[in-house]
């Protein structure tokens, strides 16, 4: 047995996803690699990173739609301009999960955090992703670098309000 099974709680992890069979087949990946990560981690942070991902299936916490269609624009516009990218949004356990960690067992190793789609600006403290401030929204996008250099602003970050923004070509 895996040194790392010992006192996992199982539970089905919650999603916001639509109901089409891409979002099923994503869903059911999306099981299938933090198992895998739990039975084999590459590393100690992917391992936490699994555990944390595994455990919000049981959380009645969820990002909603609004959360996150809120939270693609900035994503989108953190993006470097004049290359080619793909996107995928993943929940954020908590503020202090590495971040690529995060990526590879939510997605694969090949995928890489790029940073967090949040409320407010960059250096305030997570905020709601779909609020109403200004008429409409009050979001930005903090980098992975400078996110995981700065996690006591972040205190409040987590799967109800942030997102972990991961493309391929993003270079860490």
């Amino acid at each position: 047995m895996n040194k790392h099974l010992v006192g996992i709680p199982l539970a089905s992890l919650i999603l916001t996803l639509s109901m089409s069979s891409i979002a099923e087949e994503t869903i059911d990946t999306s099981f299938s690699n933090i198992e895998n990560a739990l039975m084999a981690p590459a590393s100690d942070a992917e391992y936490k990173a699994a555990v944390k991902l595994k455990a919000m299936r049981s959380s009645t916490a969820q990002l909603s739609d609004a959360a996150l269609n809120a939270a693609r624009p900035p994503c989108y516009s953190a993006l470097p301009g004049k290359t080619n990218q793909s996107l995928i949004m993943v929940p954020l356990p908590d503020n202090q999960v590495d971040l690529d960690a995060v990526c590879h067992v939510a997605i694969n190793s090949t995928w890489h955090a790029g940073g967090v789609a949040k409320g407010h600006y960059y250096y305030q403290n997570c905020g709601q992703l779909d609020n109403k401030l200004y008429g409409g929204g009050y979001t930005s996008f903090v980098t992975e670098q400078y996110f995981e250099a700065n996690r006591t602003k972040f205190s409040s970050c987590n799967a109800t309000n942030a997102v972990v923004c991961c493309s391929p070509q993003f270079s860490n």
